[in-house]
């Protein structure tokens, strides 16, 4: 899809207390004003002084406040089509781009019609939930008027876009790379040691050991218990092993039902394994896998003090 582009990008309050949003957004199709008490025939005429002279007289306002007024109605008049307007509802982040024709409703609200439709997903159709969004641009939200500038206006575009910032990519390197030299120094764990650091992985994820580490079960090394959901779980790690010995596993598995999860994690897997599409409930973790979840559990400077 093409990218969007955009001169300007406002955001928009629709209604206090977001009143108004369901009826723009998945009814109408419209950017929806308040300000009732303000002359609709001095905003079609430009005449914002006027509109200006209303607030710090009628309102009492103080003259900043009466020009943030003014300004923000004048945005909601004479914004023309290549401003990108968003809003946030149902946890989402919401753009659209409007024709500037107003219309004046029998409650004294002002609209102005979407072009095409509000839209809650970037341009290759990923949903812009907010909680996948920056807090620099979800703060947006907190502001006590209805119209303002958006500060982080070429973030809000990348976003939709869908491009990472620089900042973004760098660090996703960054990221990758420490995963890989990871992986290599977990693949020089003394065996002792890598059993050590799966233990450790999965208690960091809120398991209890109730069994301990040891061959003393044919199919288990670990036996764990999840104290907030209540499941049980085997975890089988392997020095080495290949996919015969994996399936092996996987059919004892599927006679217990004492246990709620299965977890095979192998330090060394021949090639037969390593490139097996697992579709079994059976958790397959490869010692890729591992460093993935050694940097999540925040254990990446013990790995380092085991192999220096």
């Amino acid at each position: 899809m093409t990218k969007i582009k955009a001169n300007k990008v406002l955001f928009i309050k629709l209604g206090q207390g977001g009143q108004f949003e369901k009826e723009c957004i998945e009814q109408n199709q419209t950017l929806r004003l308040g300000y009732r008490e303000v002359d609709h025939k001095l905003c079609m005429n430009g005449q914002w002084d006027k509109v200006h002279d209303y607030f710090t007289t009628e309102e009492n306002s103080k003259t900043f406040v009466a020009t943030s007024h003014s300004n923000q109605i004048k945005q909601f008049y004479e914004e023309d089509e290549k401003t990108l307007w968003i809003t946030f509802y149902a946890n989402k982040l919401w753009w659209c781009f409007s024709k500037p024709e107003i219309t004046l409703l029998a409650d004294k609200t002002k609209t102005r019609p979407v072009i095409g439709k509000w839209s809650d997903k970037d341009i290759n159709g990923n949903v812009l939930f907010a909680g996948n969004i920056s807090g620099k641009l979800l703060k947006t939200q907190g502001f006590r008027g209805t119209i303002c500038s958006v500060p982080e206006e070429k973030y809000a575009l990348a976003k939709i876009n869908c491009e990472q910032m620089k900042e973004v990519v760098e660090v996703e390197q960054a990221m990758f790379n420490l995963k890989t030299k990871l992986t290599f120094l977990i693949q020089n764990l003394q065996w002792k040691d890598f059993e050590t650091l799966v233990d450790l992985i999965f208690r960091q994820a809120g398991w209890q050991r109730v069994g301990d580490t040891g061959k003393t079960q044919k199919t288990l090394d670990l036996e764990l218990f999840a104290p907030v959901t209540g499941e049980r779980a085997i975890v089988q790690i392997k020095a080495q092993s290949d996919l015969q010995q994996f399936l092996s596993y996987q059919e004892q598995f599927a006679t217990m039902n004492d246990y709620d999860k299965f977890f095979y994690v192998v330090h060394t897997a021949k090639n037969n394994l390593t490139t097996y599409e697992n579709e079994t409930e059976t958790k397959l973790y490869l010692v890729d896998k591992v460093a993935e979840l050694t940097i999540s559990a925040g254990l990446v400077e013990w790995v380092i003090k085991k192999t220096s």
